[in-house]
């Protein structure tokens, strides 16, 4: 080929002879191409085929792996936005008192199934519901306390469990809604589910559940025998509402950045002897101050019967 390229020379690098070895290059080039353009869009086809598979047939998960999620979700939900002094498995195995770390970590990777006794310690140490724990029902800390309906209904319940404080917790809205909520330990809160509305949007049983709910605090108040505080929360109606429902960590909200308000403190001022009455408008709206004057009414319709 070199031969002929040297003894045709002068024809090969005339214009007829560049434009033939031009066309034969393109054609060469296009021919390279198209084979490279073949090879990757089968390539990519092959890719979608693969991936159409795996969507269509994902792995199950076993029952005891499921388990395991939620065993990991509780921890995660228990550290969510704590930033410093989380728990740790270590650390949950010694509250629960078991005798090695890898009883509960085998739990947590899935690698053991826990017994229905092991399952019930675990949620009776930290508040966790066991129905959701075991089958993923309802929600980690949802309450299977019996609900009732005069807040004062609560009183020996609050007794009976002796918590460290008692959180009066509210949503900030017109209407208000209220609930109770105890801190049994650092890792253990209970939810009293019932709502009562801190406002004037209530009825005939509404009044009366809005003085059952400031004799309430006033007897919480002041038991001596009772080793604990009271605190304060407000919240949004999202952060009201997934609490309520037992979706997150009560100590989300009463721990790290915890910001006390004195509203169920307030509420029972209800002739406004406290230097900061003329305030409270202003802090807690004026739905707060007409349910003080249904506590007000109510207490003297009381008297008068």
């Amino acid at each position: 080929m070199l031969n002929y390229i040297m003894e045709n020379k002068d024809w090969l690098f005339s214009g007829a002879g560049v434009t033939v070895i031009t066309l034969v290059l393109s054609l060469l080039f296009k021919r390279k191409s198209s084979a490279k353009l073949d090879a990757s869009l089968n390539q990519q086809v092959d890719l979608k085929e693969a991936g159409s598979f795996q969507s269509v047939s994902p792995k199950e998960l076993t029952e005891v792996e499921k388990v395991a999620e939620r065993f990991r979700t509780i921890l995660e939900l228990m550290n969510e936005g704590r930033s410093y002094s989380q728990f740790t498995i270590p650390q949950l195995a010694q509250i629960m008192k078991l005798h090695k770390i890898s009883e509960l970590e085998n739990v947590f990777t899935g690698r053991t199934e826990p017994s229905f006794t092991f399952i019930e310690d675990f949620c009776k140490t930290f508040g966790v519901c066991k129905e959701w724990l075991i089958e993923g029902k309802g929600a980690p800390y949802s309450s299977d306390t019996p609900s009732k309906s005069d807040p004062m209904d609560y009183l020996s319940l609050i007794e009976e469990a002796n918590p460290e404080n008692i959180y009066f917790v509210r949503e900030n809205s017109d209407t208000a809604p209220a609930f109770i909520l105890l801190k049994v330990s650092k890792w253990k809160y209970l939810i009293l589910r019932r709502t009562w509305h801190i406002s004037d949007a209530v009825g005939a049983g509404g009044q009366r559940q809005l003085y059952s709910f400031y004799s309430l605090i006033k007897e919480l108040r002041n038991k001596r025998r009772l080793h604990t505080s009271c605190w304060g929360l407000t919240l949004s109606k999202d952060e009201f509402n997934s609490l309520l429902c037992g979706q997150k960590f009560p100590g989300k909200y009463t721990d790290a950045g915890f910001s006390e308000d004195p509203w169920w403190d307030d509420l029972t001022d209800i002739n406004h002897k406290y230097p900061i009455a003329e305030n409270y408008e202003q802090w807690h709206g004026k739905s707060f101050i007409k349910a003080q004057e249904i506590i007000k009414w109510y207490m003297s319709e009381r008297k008068a019967s």
